[in-house]
């Protein structure tokens, strides 16, 4: 096999270790790392909380569990050889009730059958010592969970990439790809300017200036409303997340939002009932949800077709690109399955120097609800962090709190996976709502488990936005799956654990698009 030019198309941390992995495996061919927004690790990358994931609650033997392990074998002599900071400062997982307790039980026998080192149960008393602040009826404690920061880790496998005579070509947007007998060619054109990443942070600012520290009030958080979400439905299978009434609360009043109302109910109308995903009967193909997609180009897709194409030819291409993962697997002729859908996270920041939390303690998973976890983390400067607080974005990119992308919401209302997974989830879900629609009810249902945290030194702190892959029948994919054909692969999905799964990730997903073509 003969391969002299590569692209790699996403300079998220997983796109850069795996460009890293293969500068080392073909040292004589020329590597390009392609990302339209203007630096490495700028969206889901570069917002979180710094945990490294070990999967506690992984199946025993699990892919995602062997990744996770692997991936954190490679990250510690990484990070101790680069100088980057990496604290093993343990993580709790504390029970509130009695049935959060039984799930640990599930979760230990897991972790052990996992080999995660020295993870036991901590009573009352237990609990105390090693964290003062934290209560709870029983707790998993995992001593050598870590944090560090992946912001920092991304950037040094890029630097290794650029050591190695790799090169990265960021601001330019991929919008095409065609796969060949021997090579693919990649479209391309300049990106739009990104959106604001740090909108959160900024309203935080604002905050400050103005002095008021009493509590953290819901006008902090535009991008949702104080109200819970509107949940609905007739049926055996569940209520689910209707948009329509979350948007007009927010953007009833404005001009604009008038104008497309009606487009936004007939999204949500494509089905009888929405929680089972089922279209209308009779309808046809151009009224179904898949259809009204293509008629509805997002934001981005406008502009873009504004902006002049070119193409480059490379000898092999690895697609790594996270939120617009599957609208570039379509493009190039893939299968639409998995979907991504996008979820927002917000983190909070607390003022507070004095040591409330010494590690990690957060909520005790429930499948049930995939969303809803919430954890205290000491960062490896010191600082503490609340989040994430998740729900379902209004845009795959927007940062921002104060809009969506019609196109983006179209793709998530029109694919029935995701009213399936939100008819699924949607009976425990409800019982949080109102702490994933309010920041002041989420940093209240955190004091639940650490008390000792003052609400009115809560911050606004980072905001990301999550990749989220989901099939057909409303599953997520919480995997490493990947797609090869030709000389092009695609990463469709990325497990919960990416981050710190990344440099095992980079091998796999090397050993899958070298091999195929050896």
């Amino acid at each position: 096999m003969s391969i002299s030019r590569v692209a790699v198309i996403g300079a998220g941390i997983v796109g850069v270790a795996l460009a890293r992995e293969i500068t080392g495996r073909l040292p004589a061919a020329e590597v390009t790392v392609f990302d339209k927004a203007d630096r490495v690790g700028a969206h889901q990358s570069g917002h979180t909380s710094g945990i490294v994931d070990p999967t506690l609650d992984a199946k025993a033997g699990s892919p995602e569990a062997k990744l996770a392990r692997r991936g954190v074998e490679l990250l510690v002599p990484y990070v101790s050889e680069r100088g980057i900071p990496y604290r093993e400062c343990g993580q709790l997982l504390v029970a509130q009730t009695t049935d959060e307790a039984d799930r640990l039980e599930e979760i230990l026998a897991r972790a052990e059958a996992n080999a995660i080192p020295g993870v036991r149960l901590l009573d009352r008393k237990e609990i105390r010592e090693v964290e003062p602040n934290a209560r709870g009826v029983l707790a998993l404690y995992s001593p050598h969970t870590a944090v560090t920061d992946f912001t920092a880790l991304t950037e040094a496998f890029a630097s290794d990439v650029t050591a190695a005579g790799g090169t990265s070509r960021f601001g330019t947007e991929v919008t095409g790809l065609d796969v060949m007998s021997n090579e693919v060619r990649v479209r391309m054109c300049a990106a739009a300017p990104e959106p604001d990443t740090d909108a959160a942070s900024d309203t935080g600012a604002d905050r400050r200036e103005s002095g008021d520290h009493s509590q953290v009030r819901d006008d902090i958080d535009d991008q949702v409303h104080e109200a819970p979400r509107t949940y609905r439905g007739e049926d055996s299978t569940g209520p689910v997340i209707d948009f329509r009434d979350e948007l007009r609360s927010r953007f009833g009043e404005q001009g604009w939002f008038k104008q497309v109302e009606d487009t936004i109910g007939n999204l949500s109308d494509r089905f009888t009932n929405p929680a089972s995903g089922r279209e209308r009967p009779g309808a046809p193909d151009h009224e179904r949800p898949g259809a009204r997609e293509q008629e509805r180009p997002s934001t981005r897709e406008r502009e873009r077709s504004e902006r002049s194409e070119d193409a480059e030819v490379f000898d092999l291409v690895i697609v790594c690109a996270g939120l617009q993962a599957d609208r570039l697997a379509l493009a190039a002729g893939f299968d639409e399955e998995p979907r991504i859908v996008a979820f927002t996270s917000d983190y909070y920041s607390v003022d507070d120097s004095t040591e409330v939390v010494r590690g990690i303690i957060g909520t005790v998973p429930d499948a049930g609800t995939p969303f809803t976890g919430k954890s205290v983390v000491r960062g490896v400067n010191g600082s503490l962090s609340l989040g994430p607080n998740t729900f379902v974005s209004l845009g795959r990119e927007r940062y921002d709190k104060h809009g969506f992308d019609l196109g983006d919401m179209g793709s998530t209302v029109g694919f029935k996976g995701f009213w399936k997974f939100a008819a699924q989830t949607a009976k425990t879900a409800a019982r949080g709502a109102k702490s994933a629609v309010s920041s002041s009810s989420f940093v209240a249902e955190v004091r639940k488990f650490v008390p000792a945290i003052d609400a009115s030194t809560v911050r606004p702190g980072t905001r990301g936005i999550r990749a989220q892959a989901i099939d057909a029948g409303g599953k997520l994919v919480d995997e490493l799956r990947v797609t090869t054909r030709g000389r092009l692969t695609m990463v469709r999905s990325l497990p919960r654990s990416g981050a710190t799964s990344a440099l095992a990730a980079a091998e796999r997903i090397a050993d899958q698009a070298l091999d195929a073509n050896a």
